[in-house]
């Protein structure tokens, strides 16, 4: 409950934001100055909202960072790092079992990171603002530990993303985008355990996809 009601705060933080976004229109000669941008996405803090936990001793946090620099009107590149940290409760449960009986359970702790550098493409040439298109390789480990098992994956990927972004006359930067890509496991098998990764990805049985990548930040 308290998770669902800093989650509503946030969204009408950003909304209350939104109202200005004239402000990114009459300032539009300072923002065309500003040449770097560190930006987050603080939906990700709030990942364990999607977990199911019936022991209700689960951990589960990651975090982005984000860095954007402006080459020139229509070109950007970033760096993105990434983490995530995920102590599981695994249920075990016999073949015939029902609501009567107990059941086995044991714990499992996951740790993911994430680079992900980024060509971006600014067609209407709006510098660190606007409409974008994004192309990027991302390549990350993740590590996997149970009483059984000692794992270690490496993962290589590509995608791409099109998004938007506002900087308002302070500086604040709201940006909105999504994505689709693809992740490679070496040895395969990473995605079995991670479901949503350190940067917000959605991994399938095929494909990555990005639903909703929502960044706030700072333009100077």
């Amino acid at each position: 409950m308290k998770k669902s009601f800093f989650i509503l705060a946030f969204l009408m933080l950003v909304i209350s934001q939104n109202m200005f976004g004239q402000d990114a229109e009459t300032n539009a000669d300072k923002n065309a100055e500003r040449k770097f941008t560190i930006q987050t996405n603080p939906l990700l803090w709030f990942s364990d909202v999607f977990s199911f936990d019936m022991e209700g001793d689960n951990i589960l946090f990651a975090m982005d960072l984000e860095g954007q620099f402006k080459i020139n009107k229509s070109i950007n590149i970033s760096l993105s790092f990434s983490f995530l940290i995920d102590n599981q409760t695994v249920i075990i449960y016999p073949e015939d079992y029902s609501n009567n009986e107990r059941y086995d359970s044991y714990k499992r702790n996951i740790f993911q990171i994430n680079v992900k550098p980024m060509f971006i493409y600014r067609p209407f040439e709006t510098g660190l603002s606007g409409f974008y298109l994004g192309l990027y390789p991302n390549v990350g480990i993740v590590h996997v530990e149970n009483y059984k098992k000692d794992l270690f994956f490496t993962e290589v990927g590509f995608g791409i993303n099109l998004g938007y972004k506002l900087i308002f006359r302070d500086g604040f930067t709201l940006q909105l985008g999504g994505g689709i890509g693809k992740t490679f496991s070496i040895p395969e098998g990473s995605n079995q355990y991670i479901t949503i990764n350190s940067d917000g990805r959605l991994s399938l049985t095929h494909t990555d996809i990005q639903l909703l990548e929502l960044k706030l930040g700072y333009s100077f």
